[in-house]
C-alpha cells in the first residue's frame, strides 16, 4: 500500500524506486496477512543493501544470489555487500590464519608449572556456601595435587580446573542461597 493505494505487483530490487519504506504495509505470495516492510527479513535487508549501494556509490552493487560467494574476492578488489564484521576484518588482518584446533591449543598449555592450590578455597565454600558441590571441589582439589605429585601434569591441572569450576558454582549457590535466606527472612 502505497499512499493508501494497492500497487504492484513489484520485484525486490523496484521496491526502493516504487516508493516502498520500511513503514509501508506490503504483502506477497504465502504471507497471510499485510505487514509492514521493516518486518519482512528479504526486505529489510534489500534497504540494508540499498542504503549501503547509496552510501558507498564506488562498488558494486549487491544481490541477494550473491551471498554464498560476497566473500570470496580479492583484498584489491572492491567489495560487494554489506561491510565486512570485525571479525572477517580480524581474519583479513591476520593473513586469514584459521582458527586453531582443540589439539593445538592443548598442546599450547603450560604444564610445567604447578596449578593452583584450590584445596583451601574448596574448604571454604564447602564450609560457607554449599556442601553437596563444595565436596565435588574438594574431590576436585584433591586429584590435582595428587596428580602433580605423582607427575602427571596435564592431569593435574585438568582436575585444577574441574576444581575452580566447582568452587565457583559453590560459591554461587552459597550467595543465591543467603539471597533466598536474606529475602525470606524479612
Amino acid at each position: 500500500m502505497i499512499d493508501g493505494e494497492q500497487k504492484g505487483p513489484f520485484t525486490l530490487e523496484e521496491l526502493p524506486s516504487a516508493g516502498v519504506r520500511p513503514s509501508t504495509y506490503i504483502w506477497t505470495k504465502g504471507m497471510a496477512d499485510w505487514q509492514r516492510a521493516e518486518e519482512n527479513a528479504d526486505v529489510c535487508r534489500l534497504f540494508r543493501n540499498h542504503l549501503y549501494d547509496v552510501m558507498h556509490p564506488g562498488t558494486e552493487s549487491y544481490s541477494p544470489a550473491d551471498d554464498n560467494d560476497k566473500w570470496k574476492v580479492a583484498k584489491d578488489e572492491p567489495r560487494q555487500g554489506p561491510p565486512p564484521s570485525r571479525f572477517d576484518r580480524y581474519l583479513e588482518e591476520t593473513g586469514n590464519d584459521p582458527l586453531p584446533t582443540l589439539e593445538e591449543i592443548e598442546g599450547r598449555r603450560d604444564t610445567a608449572n604447578p596449578p593452583l592450590n584450590m584445596i583451601g578455597y574448596a574448604w571454604l565454600v564447602t564450609i560457607f556456601c554449599c556442601l553437596p558441590t563444595g565436596i565435588v571441589a574438594l574431590v576436585y582439589a584433591y586429584k590435582s595435587r595428587n596428580a602433580w605429585k605423582a607427575g602427571k601434569n596435564l592431569e593435574s591441572h585438568d582436575f585444577c580446573r574441574l576444581s575452580k569450576m566447582w568452587t565457583g558454582i559453590s560459591f554461587c549457590l552459597g550467595l543465591i542461597g543467603y539471597a533466598l535466606f536474606m529475602a525470606l527472612s524479612l
